[in-house]
């Protein structure tokens, strides 16, 4: 599977993560360096979500429809069969599915990245690496900085 690397326009979007756990948070902290504009729902969220100023927050399971009007979904669960559902129903309106640990169900995979100035720098393994996508991006920050 290939992922064409692009940059997009997430200024009045809406974008949701499904999944209240650790790596709903890891996405939660990538996200809030680009966007305020975003919402999490789970039947249970960390403490350290709900304490991030801006999040948008509904503590119950995911029900069908939820996707209506988002752009990009993250999906963070522990429930591959709902992953899985997930993302078949996330065609149904066009949004855009990332599901963190299985890219061959993803719309997109987030890649590492970096903002220096007004440059940002991402390294992307399609989903594959990536460790290697952070040490790689860890070394070319280490040269920007010098």
């Amino acid at each position: 599977m290939k992922f064409l690397p692009i940059s997009i326009n997430i200024s009045n979007q809406q974008i949701l993560v499904i999944g209240g756990g650790k790596v709903a948070l890891h996405k939660i902290q990538l996200l809030k360096r680009f966007t305020d504009s975003f919402k999490v729902i789970a039947p249970e969220i960390l403490d350290d979500i709900k304490a991030i100023e801006g999040v948008e927050f509904d503590e119950r399971k995911y029900q069908k429809g939820d996707l209506q009007g988002y752009l990009l979904v993250y999906v963070t669960t522990n429930d591959h069969e709902l992953n899985h559902r997930i993302s078949d129903e996330a065609k149904a309106y066009n949004c855009l599915v990332n599901i963190a640990d299985d890219s061959s169900y993803s719309d997109f995979v987030s890649p590492a990245i970096m903002v220096h100035d007004n440059m940002t720098v991402s390294v992307g393994s399609d989903g594959k690496n990536v460790k290697a996508s952070i040490q790689l991006r860890n070394q070319i920050k280490s040269f920007l900085e010098e």
